[in-house]
């Protein structure tokens, strides 16, 4: 499809020749059409508009792992702004990729924009989708190597973000004004060490750099070194380790995150006994 763009200081029609000139070169927003969504994708860190983006759509229950074929792919232009369609009613999971940032994955309802991407809209963008450039992060939690229990990882938002409730159930951690800053530490810090209290209780102030991490990106370490995580189903690597994985509903239900540290007997006796 031909980029659609015209000059910002060009108030005077000048032709079918001048018009196709200025959408080549690219010097002003792309329009909307009808049922369609206007972002601007940026470095989470410096607001710089992003190229090379690419954004997909998988309505559910479809998703990146499990494409759709029909799932829609939508590039963006040199000046990071991107036209996705409204084209499904449910809920939709946001896709988005730009070279040397970490992807990320949002989903939204009714097929409108994700909160995280809306809370930051404006009189010119439907949404705003702030990517973190690679590598991606790592939290580092240490631990006594003499401790078994629980282990809580607390996540507190950083100042200009909260826990919004979407709709009647939904919840998600979004910005709540475009004065939030989504740098974690300092800018382009990647890897965070945080201290377990003798209970178990990590307490942890995040942007969503930290709020998004995943399993692998979690590393508890002890005296004796990383942990490994351990597989309930896996009965014979049953010494000390690291039980339970990351989740999203821990994240945004309990805005915690639920691990357990100790041998596989200690992990199945704990799981009886919590409430």
């Amino acid at each position: 499809m031909m980029k659609q763009w015209i000059g910002v200081d060009c108030r005077v029609v000048m032709g079918a020749f001048l018009l196709l000139l200025f959408a080549a070169v690219g010097c002003a927003p792309i329009a909307t059409a009808p049922g369609q969504y206007r972002l601007l994708v940026v470095d989470a860190e410096s607001r710089e508009p992003l190229s090379g983006v690419v954004v997909m759509l998988h309505a559910f229950p479809a998703s990146p792992d499990a494409p759709d074929p029909n799932a829609v792919h939508v590039k963006g232009n040199d000046q990071g702004e991107v036209l996705a369609p409204r084209y499904h009613e449910g809920p939709v999971l946001w896709q988005v990729q730009a070279p040397g940032y970490i992807e990320q994955r949002m989903s939204s309802t009714k097929g409108g924009v994700p909160a995280r991407y809306a809370a930051l809209a404006d009189e010119k963008y439907d949404g705003v989708i702030p990517l973190y450039r690679l590598p991606e992060p790592k939290l580092i939690v240490l631990l006594d190597d003499a401790y078994t229990g629980p282990l809580t990882i607390n996540l507190h938002p950083a100042p200009g973000f909260a826990y919004r409730t979407v709709g009647e159930i939904s919840k998600v951690f979004a910005p709540v004004g475009a004065e939030a800053s989504f740098v974690q530490g300092v800018s382009g810090e990647r890897t965070f060490t945080t201290t377990a209290s003798r209970e178990g209780q990590v307490d942890v102030t995040v942007t969503p750099l930290l709020f998004d991490i995943q399993t692998h990106q979690l590393q508890v370490v002890d005296e004796s070194g990383a942990l490994p995580y351990r597989d309930i189903a896996d009965a014979e690597n049953s010494g000390r380790g690291v039980w339970g994985v990351v989740t999203e509903d821990d994240k945004l239900l309990h805005e915690q995150i639920r691990l357990f540290i100790g041998s596989r007997d200690a992990y199945l006796e704990f799981l009886q006994t919590r409430p």
